[in-house]
C-alpha cells in the first residue's frame, strides 16, 4: 500500500523527476551536513567550555598555593573557614570579574565544607556548607582525578569542572569552576539558529538551481518531443541543435529519420501515390492511417484525425460505416456503393473492407479501400437517361400502334352512334368505347411509370411479410379456384432496406404473370431462402404453366414485347427496373423437368 502511494507521487516527466531527485539529494545532504556541523559545534562548544573551566580551576590552584597548610588546625572549624575565606576571596574575585557567567570556589576535605564560593555576593551564602554524599566532588577527592559533571547541584543546573587539591601527595580538597547550562544552551541555540539559517539558504539555492536545470531540460525535451510528433508525417523534417549530451539524441533521431525516408517500402509508396483512398482503424475504431487520396476526398489531414474515432471524418451521425461494420461485426464488404457524407458534401463511393491483421494473423483493426464514383454515377445517369430517351423513341411506333387500334374503334363507334341508333344499342357500343379508352389510359400510365424515374422510400422490412401481403391481394382478386399457391418462407431471413410498395408491385406483377400462364389447373410455388454466398436473399416463383419459347427468352424484358393478346408488354420491364433500383437481379428460365417457368429475384443483404 505504501509502495503504491509513493509510486503515485513519483512524477512522470523526466524533468520533474530530475528536479525532485536533485532537490531531495541536495536538501538531504545539506540536512545531514547541518546535523553533523551542529553536533560537532556543540561538542566543540562543550570542549571549549570544559577547557575554560579547567583553566579557571588551575588558576585557582595556583592562587591557593599552601594556604590550607598555613591555617592553624587547632582553631575551631568555623574560624578556620572564615580565615580561609578572608584570605582567598580577595584573590579570586578579581579573576571572575571578567567572567560574569562563571562561578568558582574551594572545598576543604578535612573541614568538609566550602571555604570560598565566588562571586561572594551571589554564592557566599553557601560558604561553610558540606556537599552531599553523592556529589561528584567526593569522587574527585577520593580518586585524585579531575572530573566534569553536569546536572542539578548547589548552584542549580550547571556544568561543573573539578580538580583535586594535592599537596605533598595528600589530597586536601578540590577546586571547582562551573557555568550554568542555561547559559551554555543559549549559546548553542544561537549556533543552531545560524546553522539552520545557512542550511535553509543553501537549500533554497539548490532548489532554484534544480528548478532552473529542470526547466532547461524540459525545454530541450519538448523540442525533441515536438520534433518526434512531426516525424511520422514528414520524415524530411529535422530537429534543431541542442547544447549538451541531448544533442547526441537529436543527431540520432535526425539520422534515423533520414534512413527511414530513404528506405520507404514499395507498399508505402503505392499507398501514397494510389488514386484510391485508404483508411485504417485500430480495434477501438480510432484512425491510424489516411493516405493522400483519402485526405483529399475526406478533407482532413492525417495529423488532424490520427487517434480520433472514425466518426470524426463523417458529417452524418447516422451514417452506417462499412468499415466499422467489418471491424465490430466481422462482415466484409466488396465493391459496396454508398453515399459518403464528408467534407460538408456527399460523395458516392465504391468501398471494399476487410480486417487488418499482423504478421501473426492477429486482428489489429480494419481497412477500407474506396474510390470516388460520384462523377461516374452522374455519367451513368446521363447515359441511362439517353438510353431511356432512345428507347422511348423506338417505343413510340409501338405506342402509336397500340393507341391507333382502340382509337379507330372509338372513332367508328362514335360515328355509328351519330346515326340515331336505338338507346339499347347505344349502351352496348358505349361500353365498348369506355373499355377501349381505359385500355389507352393503361398503356399511357405504364409508359409514364417506365419513363419517369421513381422516387424510392427505403425502410427496413421483411421480404416474407411483403409476400404475405401480396398473396392476400392475389387470393382475393386474381387467383382462380383451380390454381394452388404454395409458399415456403424462411423465417430466419434478416430484414432488408428497401421500398416496400415497389417490391410489392414487382411481386404482384410476377404472380399475375404466373397465374395467367396457367390455363386450366396448376400450382404456383413461392420460396424464400439465403443464397449460397449469403450475400443475397432469393425469391423464387415457380409455376407449371405453358412456359416461354426459348427464342423469346431474350426479349421478355423488352418494353412493349408481349405474347398476350391484351398485354401491354411493360409489366416485366417495370419489374426489372424496380429490382435494378434495389441493386438486385432477376432471372427467368423454363423448368427443365417439367412445364412452366421459374422466376428468381435476388436482393442484396445490407
Amino acid at each position: 500500500m505504501t509502495a503504491r502511494f509513493f509510486q503515485r507521487l513519483y512524477p512522470d516527466k523526466i524533468s520533474a523527476r530530475i528536479f525532485l531527485l536533485v532537490t531531495f539529494l541536495s536538501c538531504f545532504s545539506i540536512i545531514v551536513c547541518a546535523l553533523l556541523i551542529d553536533r560537532e559545534g556543540r561538542d566543540l562548544l562543550k570542549q571549549e567550555k570544559i577547557q575554560k573551566l579547567y583553566a579557571v580551576t588551575k588558576t585557582l590552584d595556583l592562587l591557593l598555593a599552601d594556604t590550607y597548610q598555613q591555617i592553624d588546625k587547632k582553631l575551631p572549624k568555623n574560624q578556620q573557614i572564615q580565615l580561609l575565606n578572608q584570605y582567598l576571596s580577595p584573590k579570586i574575585e578579581p579573576l571572575l570579574k571578567n567572567m560574569p557567567k562563571i562561578a568558582a570556589g574551594y572545598y576543604h576535605k578535612d573541614l568538609d565544607a566550602i571555604v570560598v564560593y565566588a562571586p561572594q555576593s551571589a554564592y557566599g551564602i553557601n560558604v561553610g556548607k558540606s556537599i552531599p554524599a553523592t556529589h561528584k566532588g567526593r569522587v574527585v577527592m577520593q580518586s585524585g582525578e579531575a572530573l566534569v559533571d553536569s546536572g542539578n547541584q548547589i548552584r542549580g543546573n550547571i556544568m561543573n569542572a573539578m580538580i583535586p587539591i594535592v599537596r605533598d601527595k595528600h589530597i586536601l580538597g578540590y577546586i571547582w569552576a562551573n557555568e550554568s547550562l542555561d547559559d551554555i544552551e543559549k549559546q548553542t541555540t544561537v549556533f543552531d539558529k545560524n546553522v539552520l539559517t545557512i542550511s535553509l539558504i543553501c537549500m533554497l539555492i539548490c532548489i532554484f538551481i534544480a528548478s532552473f536545470l529542470s526547466r532547461k531540460l524540459n525545454t530541450d525535451i519538448n523540442i525533441i518531443k515536438k520534433g518526434l510528433e512531426k516525424l511520422p508525417f514528414a520524415l524530411d523534417s529535422r530537429l534543431p541543435v541542442i547544447r549538451g549530451e541531448l544533442n547526441e539524441i537529436v543527431n540520432g533521431i535526425n539520422s534515423l529519420a533520414e534512413k527511414l525516408r530513404k528506405t520507404k517500402t514499395m507498399n508505402e509508396l503505392i499507398l501514397e501515390n494510389t488514386l484510391d483512398g485508404v483508411i485504417t482503424v485500430d480495434n477501438n475504431g480510432a484512425i491510424t492511417m489516411l493516405n493522400p487520396a483519402a485526405e483529399q476526398m475526406t478533407g482532413y489531414k492525417l495529423e488532424q484525425v490520427l487517434g480520433h474515432p472514425h466518426s470524426t471524418l463523417v458529417d452524418d451521425k447516422n451514417f452506417q460505416s462499412p468499415l466499422l461494420d467489418t471491424l465490430f461485426n466481422g462482415v466484409d464488404h466488396v465493391g459496396v456503393e454508398i453515399d459518403y457524407p464528408v467534407a460538408k458534401k456527399i460523395i458516392r463511393i465504391s468501398a471494399s473492407t476487410s480486417h487488418l491483421k499482423d504478421y501473426q494473423g492477429k486482428i489489429i483493426g480494419a481497412v477500407v479501400i474506396f474510390k470516388d464514383i460520384t462523377e461516374r454515377e452522374e455519367v451513368e445517369k446521363l447515359i441511362q437517361q439517353t438510353e431511356r430517351l432512345v428507347a422511348l423513341g423506338e417505343l413510340m411506333a409501338g405506342i402509336a400502334h397500340e393507341i391507333r387500334n382502340p382509337l379507330a374503334a372509338v372513332r367508328g363507334f362514335v360515328q355509328y352512334l351519330q346515326n340515331d341508333l336505338p338507346r339499347a344499342e347505344q349502351n352496348e357500343y358505349i361500353d365498348i368505347i369506355l373499355k377501349e379508352v381505359d385500355s389507352i389510359n393503361q398503356v399511357i400510365q405504364q409508359l409514364l411509370d417506365f419513363s419517369v424515374p421513381s422516387k424510392n422510400y427505403y425502410v427496413s422490412a421483411q421480404v416474407n411479410t411483403l409476400i404475405e401481403e401480396v398473396l392476400v391481394l392475389v387470393n382475393s382478386s386474381h387467383r382462380s379456384n383451380n390454381i394452388s399457391i404454395i409458399s415456403t418462407l424462411d423465417n430466419q431471413l434478416p430484414a432488408l432496406y428497401l421500398d416496400k410498395e415497389l417490391i410489392k408491385q414487382a411481386l404482384l406483377n410476377l404472380l399475375i404473370n404466373a397465374i395467367q400462364a396457367i390455363k386450366d389447373k396448376g400450382n404456383i410455388e413461392i420460396t424464400t431462402l439465403l443464397s449460397t454466398n449469403q450475400k443475397y436473399q432469393l425469391i423464387r416463383i415457380k409455376d407449371n404453366g405453358e412456359g416461354i419459347k426459348p427464342e423469346l427468352l431474350d426479349k421478355i424484358f423488352t418494353p412493349f414485347f408481349t405474347t398476350k393478346i391484351t398485354g401491354t408488354g411493360l409489366g416485366l420491364s417495370m419489374v426489372q427496373k424496380i429490382i435494378a433500383s434495389h441493386k438486385g437481379q432477376i432471372t427467368i428460365r423454363n423448368n427443365k423437368l417439367s412445364s412452366g417457368v421459374t422466376v428468381e429475384v435476388a436482393l442484396p443483404v445490407n
